[in-house]
């Protein structure tokens, strides 16, 4: 399992709407989400500590904190995770992702006033990926 490199996410050259640039983003956090799931399932704890590492440095990169989430829920699941894995802890971490997984029954966008300004954040660009919330 090979980590996306975060590094060369270019920045947006056209003003998009809160929605459409959080869409982007989600695009883009989707398949990181999936290879963290991927990896904790098959019991691969270094490959789960590098995605989650990732999804660390998008969150970085996009929203400007350490945490890919905006949702305080979800924020929290995220943290949990990142716990586990550092104590080495594969259920939990396991448990944790279940949790995380659970808080997407119900799909809802950030409100516009908490989602970082597309212009002062960097875009992501979309591949055709399902957008979940």
């Amino acid at each position: 399992m090979s980590a996306i490199s975060l590094t060369n996410i270019p920045s947006s050259t056209t003003p998009s709407t809160p929605e459409t640039f959080w869409q982007k983003y989600v695009e883009k956090r989707q398949p990181e989400l999936k290879k963290l799931d991927e990896a904790l399932k098959s019991g691969d704890l270094t490959a789960a500590k590098q995605d989650y590492n990732d999804l660390v440095a998008l969150g970085n990169n996009v929203l400007h904190k350490d945490n890919p989430f905006l949702r305080r829920d979800r924020a929290l699941d995220f943290d949990a995770i990142g716990g586990a894995l550092q104590n080495g802890d594969l259920a939990g971490a396991q448990k944790a992702v279940g949790a995380l997984e659970s808080t997407f029954q119900q799909k809802q966008v950030p409100p516009a006033d908490k989602l970082p300004s597309p212009t002062s954040a960097t875009a992501v660009s979309s591949g055709g990926i399902n957008v979940v919330a």
